[in-house]
């Protein structure tokens, strides 16, 4: 029989793909792109499978012309003065 999954397990993975994402999101709005070195921490902290979907997730949504997603990548001048 397979193994229930209790719901403190979802919120547990739930804020682990939120951390993920957001830490993706902030390399790319800083750098322009993902480096290498935030997705080997990503996936030694979380493991491949969450930081793969969270990648996946926001490449996805930006490829798809996602507004929201698009105002938040872009590089806001006003930080840099």
């Amino acid at each position: 029989m397979a193994k229930l999954v209790q719901n403190e397990d979802y919120t547990e993975l739930g804020k682990a793909d939120l951390e993920c994402e957001e830490a993706i999101m902030k390399d790319k709005t800083r750098y322009g792109r993902v480096r290498t070195t935030l997705m080997k921490h990503l996936r030694s902290k979380y493991g491949n499978v969450i930081a793969n979907r969270a990648l996946s997730r926001i490449n996805k949504r930006v490829s798809i012309g996602s507004l929201r997603i698009k105002t938040q990548l872009t590089p806001s001048f006003e930080d840099d003065f």
